[in-house]
């Protein structure tokens, strides 16, 4: 499984990851997200697309949303600052996440 199947996998399924049908904070994703990136990196099976979020996703997030850091942040802190709303924050990462796997993929 790679990060985008494990997205895909809490988008469809946020009961089996969070307990709730609902997923409540866009936060508790990413800390999900970077979890798995460890464990996967920890097991040395990372792949292409895994690293080219590991090093791209957050310029990504920062470029379309049109934002200037001012300090080191989380992506989605970046988001949840942006639009100041659970629900709306994690629709814009889902969307975020699937523009930036067909970048991914076109570049291939």
């Amino acid at each position: 499984m790679n990060i985008h199947q494990f997205v895909t996998e809490i988008r469809v399924r946020p009961g089996t990851y969070f307990g709730k049908k609902k997923i409540d904070s866009l936060s508790d994703v990413g800390f999900f997200i970077y979890g798995f990136l460890f464990a996967e990196g920890s097991l040395g099976q990372t792949d292409d697309f895994d690293m080219f979020f590991r090093k791209e996703f957050q310029s990504f997030v920062v470029n379309k949303l049109d934002v200037r850091l001012t300090k080191i942040e989380f992506w989605f802190e970046t988001i949840n600052k942006k639009v100041n709303n659970n629900e709306a924050a994690i629709d814009l990462f889902f969307n975020l996440f699937d523009e930036f796997y067909l970048l991914y993929e076109k570049r291939r």
